[in-house]
């Protein structure tokens, strides 16, 4: 009996490691990118707790008939360093233009155009950063490269009815050091 309780808990966690990606690689490379125009809400507490917030966007811009193809969320602070109920967020939708009537809290703003280290990441945006940043960090490290604003993860889903069909961009702006 414990022989099968054993091979079913670790069986389990195997088939929630591959679900959630855990096993899926990192594409890492150095490019240009944005600008990108935003809707957004800024958010003060633990990064984890941002999806209600995003949801928030994205309603009102489906009330405008807009369809958010492309989340965000802007990391102003390191949570290895910030108390997490303190930790600040932007978070919202990438955009072609700020619809009209938009309420107070949400606000138009840009991600600007420059150098970044890109990590693009097919699995849950949940394990994300527990795979994507320690990688990115060893990157930034042997490319002698030095982080110099806030993180930016972008979320794109491909395809609603399949879970894993999501991709998370990660942008790191640099400079080198």
């Amino acid at each position: 009996m414990l022989v099968f309780v054993a091979v079913t808990i670790i069986s389990f966690g195997v088939y929630l490691a591959t679900y959630l990606g855990a096993f899926k690689g990192v594409q890492i490379s150095e490019v240009q990118q944005g600008p990108f125009k935003t809707i957004f809400i800024e958010h003060v507490g633990p990064y984890h707790k941002v999806n209600k917030v995003i949801e928030r966007v994205e309603k009102f811009m489906k009330e405008k008939g807009v369809t958010c193809q492309r989340t965000f969320g802007e990391y102003l602070d390191d949570p290895r360093q910030v108390e997490e109920a303190r930790l600040r967020s932007k978070v919202g939708c990438i955009i072609d233009a700020m619809p009209a009537g938009a309420p107070e809290e949400m606000k138009e703003g840009e991600i600007p155009a420059r150098s970044y280290v890109q990590a693009v990441f097919t699995g849950s945006p949940g394990i994300g950063p527990l795979k994507v940043y320690p990688r990115v960090e060893a990157y930034l490290l042997e490319k002698k490269l030095e982080q110099t604003g806030a993180a930016v993860e972008i979320y794109e889903i491909h395809s609603i009815t399949e879970k894993a069909a999501m991709t998370t961009t990660y942008l790191f702006p640099v400079k080198a050091k």
